[in-house]
């Protein structure tokens, strides 16, 4: 039994899955988490070799797909490879990933060291492994195989990477996907990470759930900020900048955003409904007549309620630099995911016709960072099929669910390249192996990779 279908719940005498045709994966990742590729927010502070030597080293991990499909550096952030198909009159596919990876800060209290790439206790360590250069590794480890059985795929197929996603994304997959725009491509689907197969977080499903992201919800960051006459805090006014602020933020937190069951959701419990309890199916394919208890019940958690309203999380506070000082301006950042149906513009209205009765003003923090809710894609299209189809022959009993995606990633940069966009991780994930991601001890268990591999060659033999 492998170590992820003990995890995973999978029962092996039922599965047909040859894991040990994808051995050798876990050494091509070991080698890709080695480079330490650590983007920043400012381009001057990072280390280039890291990045240009994993490029280099993509050329000896990977001789067939180098022999076969046509690669383009993009910049020095992006790589595009385009494995030309049989048949043009089939719209191409996209497989995204990203290649750079967040700080590790507190490298000596990791099991093994964050660059390491150690292969051990059935694992390979390191960053990547989970944040995202396994989708790459496995996405490339399945082409290189399929062309070394002789395999030509019927459509064109690109893959395109990015190196800095986790710093938005504008050196790498915007400029691929602008490469993309010249070529005059409009694909069929698009896969980039997203969603995991999910073991455990939901407790009433009867099996493991894909998540699959047809959509992502928007992205912006609020300021508020609060004037007042400073002074010393001996003799304090009735009214300060920073109890406005306070009163303001605290008014936020009282009035949330009204609650929606869009498309996604919609969906998502409709394809769940045949994998829960008798009385969670009454509720999940009556909406008609059950939204209102739904609403309230996912209003009760956080991971349910991102699932049904635009959220607004205070972040940040600031106000005097001195104890015994009245600050004459306080601020506060408002961290905000914006669900699909709604816009930046309007949330940022609603949130000052919140703050404004205690004199504050809402204003755009980072203008240049600011991400509209992306379009829900479709279920009923070819490349859902194939990602489930694909799911059915790497990960058997897993059911595939469509989902709302709250975090962000770089297919932001690509709306207008493909006519559906899905965001999924083909790993199973534990809370525990959440906690890895952008945190501590990240590592991928060796038969969960090869089964993320598994994915991309079913994929890949299906388009």
């Amino acid at each position: 039994m492998s170590d992820s279908s003990a995890r995973s719940g999978l029962n092996p005498a039922k599965e047909d899955v040859d894991i040990g045709a994808m051995a050798g994966i876990e050494e091509v990742l070991s080698a890709l988490v080695r480079f330490p590729t650590v983007s920043q927010f400012d381009p001057g502070k990072e280390e280039e070799a890291p990045f240009e030597n994993l490029r280099a080293c993509l050329r000896e991990l990977f001789p067939a797909v180098h022999k076969t499909m046509l690669r383009e550096d993009v910049g020095a952030r992006g790589l595009l490879f385009e494995w030309e198909g049989r048949n043009p009159s089939l719209e191409p596919a996209i497989l995204c990933a990203h290649f750079d990876v967040v700080p590790a800060e507190d490298a000596p209290l990791w099991e093994h060291d964050p660059f390491s790439g150690d292969i051990a206790g059935g694992a390979v360590w390191g960053r990547g492994t989970q944040d995202i250069k396994v989708m790459l590794a496995s996405a490339l480890f399945a082409a290189e195989k399929l062309i070394g059985a002789g395999f030509a795929p019927e459509r064109t197929i690109f893959f395109a990477f990015g190196g800095d996603e986790e710093t938005g994304g504008t050196r790498g997959a915007a400029r691929v996907a602008a490469r993309l725009a010249e070529k005059g491509i409009r694909a069929s689907f698009l896969l980039d990470e997203g969603g995991p197969i999910a073991d455990g977080m939901l407790s009433f499903a009867d099996k493991p759930l894909a998540l699959v992201g047809i959509a992502e919800k928007g992205y912006m960051d609020v300021q508020l900020t609060a004037t007042a006459s400073g002074g010393h805090a001996s003799m304090p006014p009735k009214r300060t900048a920073t109890g406005d602020l306070c009163r303001a933020v605290a008014a936020i937190e009282a009035h949330p955003f009204p609650p929606r069951l869009v498309f996604t959701v919609r969906s998502f419990l409709s394809m769940l409904s045949p994998h829960v309890p008798a009385a969670y199916r009454a509720l999940f394919r009556n909406l008609w007549l059950t939204a209102p208890l739904v609403k309230m019940a996912f209003s009760g958690a956080a991971t349910t309620n991102a699932l049904i309203r635009t959220t607004a999380a205070p972040t940040m506070l600031r106000g005097s630099g001195k104890e015994n000082v009245l600050a004459d301006k306080a601020s506060a950042i408002v961290n905000m995911r914006i669900l699909p149906g709604e816009t930046t513009r309007g949330a940022l209205d609603r949130v000052q016709g919140i703050v404004a009765r205690y004199g504050v003003q809402a204003s755009n923090a980072y203008p240049d960072n600011v991400v509209e809710p992306s379009d829900e894609s479709p279920v009923d299209h070819e490349g859902w099929r194939a990602l489930v189809a694909a799911l059915s022959a790497s990960f058997p009993h897993v059911a595939a669910v469509p989902f709302l995606f709250s975090a962000g990633t770089d297919t932001k940069h690509y709306r207008y390249i493909a006519r559906a966009i899905y965001r999924f991780t083909p790993l199973s994930q534990t809370q525990e192996d959440l906690k890895g991601v952008h945190g501590r001890n990240e590592k991928v268990e060796i038969g969960n990779l090869r089964r993320a591999a598994l994915f991309y060659r079913a994929l890949l033999r299906n388009l």
